[in-house]
C-alpha cells in the first residue's frame, strides 16, 4: 500500500499562510505577466510595418515582453508545481516538477535578455526622452488596472479557498 502523500511540498506543508500566499502570488504572477506579455507581442506586431525594431519604443515593447514572459513563466512554473500537489499522484507531482525545472532557466533567460537590453539600450531611451518630454498623466490611467486588480482578488480568493478546504 502506498503512503499518503502530503497535500503541499514538505518546505510549506505545516504553515497554510505561507502557501496560501505563494499560491496567490504565484498565481497573479503568472496571469499578469501573460497578459503584459500579450499586450506589448500585439503591439509589437500591429506596428511592425510602422515601427523599426530598433526605434526607442519597439525597444521599450521588447523589454516589456521579455519581463512579462519572465515573469509569467518563472510564476507559471511555480504555481503550476504547487497546484498539482493537492492532487495526491506522485506521477502529476513528478511531471509538474520536471516542467517547473524546463522552465525556470527560461524564465531566467528572459529576464537576462530583458537586462541586457536595457543595458544596451539605456541610453538612447534616455536621450529620447529627454528631446521632448511630455507630462505624464497616470492618474487617467487608473481605470486600466480594474483588470489586473480583478486577477489579484480573485488569485487571492482561488490560494484562500484551496489552502481553506484541505
Amino acid at each position: 500500500m502506498r503512503a499518503p502523500s502530503a497535500l503541499a511540498p514538505p518546505s510549506l506543508a505545516d504553515n497554510p499562510c505561507l502557501l496560501a500566499w505563494n499560491l496567490f502570488v504565484m498565481t497573479a504572477a503568472m496571469c499578469l505577466g501573460l497578459m503584459m506579455a500579450g499586450k506589448q507581442a500585439r503591439r509589437l506586431w500591429v506596428t511592425r510595418r510602422i515601427d523599426h525594431p530598433t526605434d526607442p519604443v519597439s525597444i521599450y515593447r521588447i523589454m516589456i515582453f521579455l519581463a512579462g514572459c519572465a515573469v509569467a513563466s518563472r510564476g507559471g512554473a511555480e504555481a503550476v508545481s504547487l497546484w498539482s500537489w493537492s492532487s495526491g499522484d506522485a506521477g502529476t507531482i513528478e511531471r509538474e516538477a520536471e516542467m517547473k525545472r524546463w522552465l525556470d532557466p527560461l524564465s531566467v533567460g528572459c529576464g537576462f535578455m530583458w537586462m541586457a537590453l536595457h543595458i544596451l539600450a539605456e541610453p538612447m531611451l534616455e536621450f529620447q526622452l529627454r528631446k521632448a518630454p511630455l507630462p505624464v498623466d497616470m492618474w487617467s490611467r487608473w481605470p486600466q488596472l480594474r483588470r489586473p486588480i480583478a486577477i489579484l482578488v480573485v488569485s487571492l480568493l482561488m490560494a484562500t479557498a484551496a489552502v481553506g478546504l484541505r
